[in-house]
């Protein structure tokens, strides 16, 4: 069992070492011109690596349960703190200054030395202990879960507004990055915090083989010259940077002339039936009306709709639903192509959100009519 805790630790620390260096040195070719911009959190991705280095106390102290204790619950705190600190820095490009970083850190930092004490010695590792340190690191660990769950609803938030201003369909929609990984952050707390619960030496193994492959999938996904990366933090950073300024100042347009605007939108799309169009975008408009992109935008903002997707797929979904009616038998993947959808589940998807019953509920309703 110990030499298989041994070689696993071992193992886990080599990988995180050579993750370091990777993220700290390696620049690759292809991005060698724009590399800040594209991998904007790349050093305190580095820093986090190093981190894992505290866990030599633990092989030096492998066979004593107050070691065990203190790994899992500085890996908690560690891990979870600069989650905060890697997103905030990629999405948004906040970085913390050298006093902020200590501040923020100060929580993990004073934990951290406590854990240490009986592990040198310092003080006795009693059941009492145990508890009590038990319930402080999972008091800091909600703290900075809040924070990053915070973090999480502030990045849906901008890549919503982005895709839902430009784009009529999900399927057309670009920035699927920040949705796609929106849920591993947290995935990967509540691991590190069973493990923390358990505190035993299997979930310890698990723990180290686990991050371990991590690791290796990190270092062959970095070298790997041809991934597809895209300038994604300056995209959310100014649109957080105008979404901010947008809401300290009063409208640009005058009432009337949103009006006129929004009449004119309304009967373009209806008139043309551009709504059935699949790939319909917020730049196919600009051209036809011959207005400012901005204006377009103010326009749509102030109106019932809010967004162009909203506004699009409130005609698709009248369509369909006039479709049904007219032939309850349709097939609702004919409706859906038909209705300007890319498919038939995307729109069973808005069809749903939109009218808070399934396109099949409304087919009944129909029928029991």
């Amino acid at each position: 069992m110990y030499l298989l805790l041994y070689t696993t630790n071992v193992v886990f620390l080599v990988t995180s070492v050579y993750s370091w260096v990777l993220k700290r040195f390696y620049v690759p070719e292809a991005y060698k011109d724009n590399f800040g911009e594209l991998f904007p959190a790349r050093r305190s991705l580095a820093s986090m690596y190093i981190l894992q280095l505290t866990e030599i106390i633990y092989l030096v102290t492998l066979r004593r349960p107050e070691a065990l204790f203190y790994i899992n619950g500085t890996a908690l705190l560690v891990f979870t703190s600069y989650l905060v600190i890697l997103v905030r820095g990629y999405f948004f490009l906040e970085f913390l200054s050298p006093r902020q970083m200590f501040l923020f850190m100060h929580p993990v930092f004073v934990l951290w030395i406590i854990l240490l004490l009986p592990v040198f010695g310092i003080i006795e590792y009693t059941p009492l202990f145990h508890t009590v340190m038990t319930i402080a690191v999972l008091l800091t660990f909600v703290g900075y879960i809040y924070l990053l769950d915070k973090l999480r609803l502030k990045v849906m938030h901008v890549v919503s507004e982005i895709d839902e201003n430009e784009y009529s369909n999900e399927s057309d929609f670009p920035v699927k990055f920040a949705k796609s990984v929106k849920w591993l952050p947290f995935v990967a707390c509540m691991f590190l915090l069973v493990t923390f619960l358990f505190n035993s030496y299997i979930a310890k193994i698990i723990r180290d083989i686990v991050f371990c492959g991590l690791n290796v999938w990190f270092a062959v996904y970095t070298m790997n010259p041809h991934r597809s990366t895209k300038k994604l933090p300056q995209v959310l950073k100014e649109k957080s940077k105008t979404e901010e300024i947008d809401s300290n100042i009063k409208y640009r347009l005058s009432e009337k002339y949103c009006l006129e605007k929004e009449t004119m939108l309304i009967s373009l799309l209806r008139d043309k039936q551009l709504y059935l169009e699949e790939h319909l975008t917020m730049n196919d408009l600009i051209d036809l009306m011959h207005i400012n992109k901005n204006y377009l935008s103010e326009v749509i903002a102030r109106s019932q709709f809010q967004s162009f997707y909203r506004l699009v797929n409130t005609m698709r979904i009248e369509h369909a639903c006039k479709m049904l009616k007219e032939d309850p038998t349709a097939k609702l993947e004919q409706v859906a192509i038909a209705s300007g959808f890319s498919s038939g589940s995307a729109f069973s998807q808005v069809f749903k959100r939109m009218m808070d019953i399934s396109p099949k509920e409304y087919i009944s309703q129909i029928h029991a009519k």
